[in-house]
């Protein structure tokens, strides 16, 4: 395994393997409720991928299928090459997929009871809220000026009111920044 890309080794590649192993046990809920703990894990506490290397890999990742799965090959790729791009992806979906086929017929059997409804119940505001960490630790890295605040309010509208693909809206954000940088 001698060669990999940045030097990483086969001790990067197994810390690589255990960091998006750990971000997989959340992987519940859908992918955008990953983006927080992907931003302590990524940017804050191991520094493999700076604030604005973040935002970009979020932005590039909206543009295909499974977004989170897209931004931890995007690490693993970044840290390791094509084998730390295979193994973050793996890893970011193996445990998942382990306790989806554990838990499958156990909460068939008990979703109807009490406490599991009472639970179900309260989850939509708590992935509410994690959504809205992610979406204002991201911003913190958005210029504070007219520009990026008018294009933000203009996507949130799109969104909200006309259910605009989020690939063209990046794709617009590309164009518009691209224009007013000439």
């Amino acid at each position: 395994m001698k060669g990999l890309v940045h030097g990483l080794g086969v001790s990067g590649l197994a810390h690589l393997t255990w960091v998006f192993f750990k971000v997989g046990f959340v992987f519940f809920g859908g992918g955008f409720l990953l983006i927080p703990t992907l931003h302590r894990e990524l940017v804050v506490h191991l520094g493999w991928l700076s604030p604005r290397e973040f935002v970009d890999g979020v932005a590039m990742s909206q543009l295909t299928p499974g977004p989170v799965a897209i931004l931890a090959t995007f690490c693993g790729y970044a840290r390791g090459g094509t084998l730390g791009a295979v193994f973050a992806t793996m890893s970011v979906f193996t445990p998942a997929f382990v306790l989806m086929i554990g838990l499958t017929k156990l909460y068939d059997r008990m979703r109807e009871m009490e406490p599991v409804r009472a639970v179900m119940s309260v989850l939509p505001p708590v992935i509410i809220g994690l959504l809205l960490a992610a979406a204002l630790d991201i911003g913190k890295t958005v210029p504070l000026s007219p520009l990026p605040i008018v294009v933000g309010i203009i996507a949130l509208a799109a969104m909200l009111r006309y259910n605009v693909n989020p690939a063209i809206l990046i794709i617009l954000g590309c164009v518009i920044g691209v224009i007013t940088n000439m």
